[in-house]
């Protein structure tokens, strides 16, 4: 059972992005094996062209005595967002979500993905949506115990074209129990 500490919870600021990067490559650094040099450097690249290129996404922290413990990445629905995927999102989805491999354990997810699911609660959306594979199964673990499902119309296979990256989602309402 994790014991959740305080963290505070708010928009990136841009002079924060790289220390961000850094921290979402640490803690995906763990399937780096698993994912083979060319490929791993090919997920560092797509890191970084996520924080850095991407208009219309919220760069969300979580901070802890001034330092930086987690980040996510918040969509909007859209086309496209995914390069082997050109169906429409019709919802918001989490991508790059990171904690320091440091302070894991502690709540630091799921307060990040509670953000997110307030957020999408605010645009009036019906679901938060997100993809992994089972590369990541700690991430498949929080996931479901957070209530969210399989959608398998918007699964993809990766850039080994072998990886299937599964889609997910969770109902959202008003009361949201996250």
């Amino acid at each position: 059972m994790s014991t959740a500490i305080h963290v505070l919870v708010r928009d990136a600021r841009l002079e924060e992005w790289e220390e961000a990067i850094d921290l979402t490559i640490a803690a995906y650094r763990q399937y780096e094996e698993s994912f083979g040099q060319p490929l791993w450097e090919q997920y560092i690249k797509n890191i970084r062209s996520q924080w850095v290129n991407q208009e219309n996404t919220q760069r969300i922290v979580a901070v802890q005595g001034g330092k930086l413990v987690g980040s996510v990445l918040l969509y909007p629905p859209q086309k496209g967002l995914y390069e082997k995927l050109n169906e429409m999102i019709p919802y918001p989805e989490v991508r790059l979500l990171g904690v320091h491999p440091s302070i894991r354990g502690k709540g630091i997810a799921t307060t990040l993905i509670r953000e997110c699911a307030q957020r999408a609660i605010g645009a009036g959306a019906p679901y938060l949506g997100l993809h992994t594979s089972d590369r990541m199964p700690s991430a498949v673990r929080l996931y479901t115990r957070l209530g969210f499902e399989r959608v398998p119309e918007f699964d993809f296979f990766g850039g080994d074209n072998r990886t299937l990256v599964k889609a997910y989602r969770l109902k959202l309402a008003a009361t949201s129990s996250l």
